[in-house]
């Protein structure tokens, strides 16, 4: 005959396995009528209003998020003007004033734009 797995109810009224053998170092220190939030089990019988269990909001360590907006901003940038038209621009001006200069490297076209914006 096959097994069939049972959903897990909680008895309030049931021991904690550690009371009934001693206590002998089990990780457990609550008391059987406190939840492992530290709050009684009565409290949630007293209030009606909490229809199913409280999840508590997920909390990063300080500084956690602080380092992913950083990475998230640096990799993802935004430019006022876009790249094909300042690139034009920017050989267009540098022909008019030194016409020795016709070759711009594409990172140094890119710093420039970057630095037109700090």
């Amino acid at each position: 005959m096959a097994r069939i797995k049972h959903a897990a109810h909680k008895n309030p009224n049931r021991k904690n396995l550690s009371d009934r053998t001693g206590g002998g170092g089990g990780a457990s220190t609550s008391s059987p009528r406190t939840s492992p939030s530290g709050r009684s089990s009565q409290t949630n019988r007293e209030n009606p209003q909490s229809s199913g269990p409280q999840r508590k909001k997920r909390r990063y360590r300080p500084g956690t998020v602080a380092l992913r907006e950083i990475r998230h901003f640096q990799k993802t940038w935004n430019l006022v003007i876009p790249a094909a038209p300042f690139i034009r621009v920017v050989r267009q001006l540098s022909l008019q004033f030194s016409p020795e200069i016709s070759r711009w490297a594409a990172e140094a076209l890119v710093a420039l734009q970057e630095v037109g914006y700090s």
